[in-house]
């Protein structure tokens, strides 16, 4: 199992150095005290599956996070329910998953949400039990092949990550791991959230590797130039 890094700053643990987080030192009873008795209930029966064993809990400025190597859940608290985040090997195919973000082959990011305590049955459980496996990094491939993620029952599909600009022809076209174009192998079409700007795009296979097309956009116009990093979300309604 990989140390990772530690930030300084947080003491929170990640696998690689100086990875971008939301920083900060936060209480977790204050954090608790800000929500409803209700909310609170639904954070302990979470609480209750995942902090064992060794599992750090890291409040944050907008949810409370759970930690063994890495950052494997975490809970944001509304008045009446709770969304619950989870990274587990695979997608999984049940109706209450709301959304999957992919944050690499074999780190697929689900959110569901909570109405009640009760709510955090067998299935959720092992859901938990199976995250808590890679927050241990027992999971982790990064050579996984992606089979393309189909409609029913999610609603959205998200790839946050770091692409690199590869051509400054009239349309702006950028790098993609083979992941995230396997992902989108039947959304091709998507939309580009990038410095805070949505564009269109299209995700096509270039060669050996894969790439990003931005339909309605300048390099110019976002300020970028041919080996330029950016920071980018692709998303894609299922």
């Amino acid at each position: 199992m990989s140390a990772g890094w530690v930030c300084p700053a947080c003491e929170r643990r990640f696998a690689n150095a100086n990875q971008w987080h939301s920083c900060g030192n936060v209480d977790l009873d204050a954090t608790l005290a800000r929500h409803t008795a209700h909310a609170v209930a639904i954070y302990r029966a979470v609480e209750a599956v995942t902090a064992s064993g060794g599992v750090r809990v890291h409040p944050q400025r907008t949810r409370i996070a759970f930690i063994s190597t890495m950052t494997f859940a975490g809970v944001q608290l509304a008045t009446r329910w709770a969304d619950l985040s989870f990274i587990v090997a695979g997608p999984i195919d049940d109706e209450r998953v709301r959304r999957i973000e992919l944050y690499g082959p074999t780190s697929f990011g689900h959110t569901v949400r909570l109405m009640s305590p009760d709510d955090v049955d067998a299935d959720v459980r092992n859901w938990l039990t199976e995250a808590r496996r890679r927050g241990d990094q027992e999971t982790l491939d990064p050579h996984a092949v992606v089979e393309p993620i189909l409609g029913r029952p999610l609603e959205v599909l998200r790839v946050p990550l770091r692409s690199t600009v590869v051509s400054t022809g009239p349309r702006p076209v950028l790098g993609l791991p083979r992941y995230a174009a396997q992902a989108f192998g039947a959304h091709p079409s998507v939309r580009v959230t990038i410095r805070a700007a949505v564009h269109a795009g299209t995700v096509r296979a270039r060669g050996d590797g894969c790439e990003l097309v931005l339909d309605d956009v300048t390099l110019g116009q976002l300020g970028l130039g041919a080996g330029d990093p950016a920071d980018l979300t692709l998303t894609a309604d299922l």
